[in-house]
């Protein structure tokens, strides 16, 4: 007797979609999240909004009308290893695009560091100003050429040309993926004579590379459809746009600190009561039965999600806190060397979901609103006396150029010299990187 093949369907596992959610939520800046809870309360019936209701803690959410536990567990909801979030480019900054291709690209733990570094180092405009090697020695790490492994393939990421070092070479790797008769000949005039483009010197291209006016046209054509920022529609339009923080750190009358999330606009969540007493009703068919429990659940996983959102948030800020009290407390603002893996390790959490958490969040200090990031730097080493932060260093690179002699500037190289004699590691680049990142000009315009 043949037997018939058995046909088997993989499916996800349960709590996938509510992991990306929760994730998803996990993102969200606080200008955000109230969008997202009204589209949920849009989207699901059995939610509820009301603006003053005791809090609904793990035990009693998962007791309402006798449901299961929850299918997201603290282990889930910290692994990165196995599931991602789905794609949501409208709420997605470029760094969180950049990390899920990551993800999905290289499984390799040491690959994934360069590339969570390279992906976190980039410019506005989405180029890289770091060197393979300056890489090398800020991460510790001798394999120069796994370095560039990682570069290269974040460059062919999308959007095509990011982490690049210049538009010339942004312009190639774009070029590189495009499958046109024109482009080798657009990739040398690239190369070669990128400032004929600008003053539209086609004839003398012509001349140059001996090939017609015609070719030279459809060369010049290809270039045109090509990115020169790719960062730009990933990041705001307006520059000066306002700032809401997801976080504030006040001190209470005791002179102490305390940390609380920022609440307002956001509606506190219930489950209907009316939709749970149908359950109860006997007359309510199994089909209708069945779509309330899941939309109860879904509703009793978004409420956690945001309350898991907001405890890591006010984690991390209290490990903040502690490490850079003094940058708080002193009227010299000085900031400790602080990075993602200190703060996992201490909150026994994913370095990904420290940097997910932090992405795009502010929190309101006395010293005034700065970016979560703002408090994680590079360490320096400093002979003898341990770390400095990059942070610190900026801040006396900066002084060091307000104080010089306006008749003879400091060149970055004098600059290096300066901070080698302090027995700090810093290379010209680095200097170079600093001064350009703190929009201070070179030496020779500084007469």
């Amino acid at each position: 007797m043949r037997l018939s093949p058995i046909k088997v369907q993989i499916q996800k596992p349960v709590f996938t979609a509510t992991l990306e959610r929760s994730i998803a939520i996990l993102l969200l800046p606080h200008a955000e999240l109230t969008g997202s809870i009204e589209q949920e309360l849009q989207n699901n019936p059995l939610l509820e909004a009301e603006f003053e209701t005791p809090e609904i803690n793990a035990d009693q959410m998962n007791t309402l009308i006798n449901l299961p536990s929850s299918p997201v567990s603290k282990t889930e909801w910290e692994e990165d290893n196995e599931y991602e979030p789905s794609s949501m480019t409208n709420m997605m900054t470029l760094e969180d695009h950049l990390f899920q291709q990551l993800f999905w690209e290289i499984s390799d733990p040491l690959k994934r560091k360069i590339g969570n570094f390279i992906i976190g180092n980039l410019d506005k405009d989405g180029f890289l100003n770091l060197s393979c090697e300056e890489m090398g020695d800020i991460l510790n790490i001798t394999d120069i050429p796994m370095i560039k492994e990682v570069l290269h393939s974040i460059q062919n990421f999308d959007p095509l040309g990011i982490a690049t070092k210049n538009l010339k070479e942004c312009l190639i790797v774009q070029l590189r993926n495009k499958p046109s008769p024109s482009r080798d000949l657009a990739i040398r005039i690239v190369e070669e004579f990128l400032e004929y483009l600008g003053d539209r010197r086609y004839s003398s291209l012509t001349k140059k590379l001996s090939v017609p006016l015609e070719d030279i046209n459809e060369a010049v054509s290809l270039i045109a459809c090509l990115d020169p920022k790719p960062a730009r529609n990933y990041r705001p339009h307006d520059p000066c746009f306002y700032v809401e923080p997801d976080l504030y750190l006040r001190k209470n009358e005791a002179g102490e600190y305390m940390i609380e999330t920022n609440k307002s606009g956001l509606p506190s969540l219930k489950i209907s009561q009316t939709y749970r007493n149908l359950l109860k009703q006997p007359h309510v068919s199994n089909e209708d039965r069945a779509f309330i429990k899941e939309k109860i659940t879904h509703a009793v996983n978004f409420i956690r999600s945001l309350a898991q959102r907001g405890e890591t948030l006010t984690a991390i800020a209290r490990y903040i806190l502690t490490r850079q009290k003094e940058f708080f407390e002193a009227e010299e603002s000085t900031l400790v060397p602080m990075t993602l893996k200190d703060v996992a390790e201490h909150l026994e959490r994913c370095e990904s979901t420290i940097s997910r958490a932090i992405s795009n969040k502010y929190i309101d200090t006395p010293q005034g609103i700065f970016p979560l990031k703002f408090f994680f730097s590079n360490n320096i080493s400093q002979q003898n006396q341990g770390n400095v932060s990059a942070h610190t260093v900026k801040q006396e690179l900066a002084q060091l150029i307000e104080e010089e002699n306006k008749e003879s500037p400091l060149s970055d190289q004098a600059i290096q010299k300066y901070f080698n004699a302090k027995g700090m590691n810093i290379s010209r680049r680095t200097i170079t990187k600093y001064r350009q990142a703190m929009n201070i000009p070179a030496s020779h315009l500084r007469k």
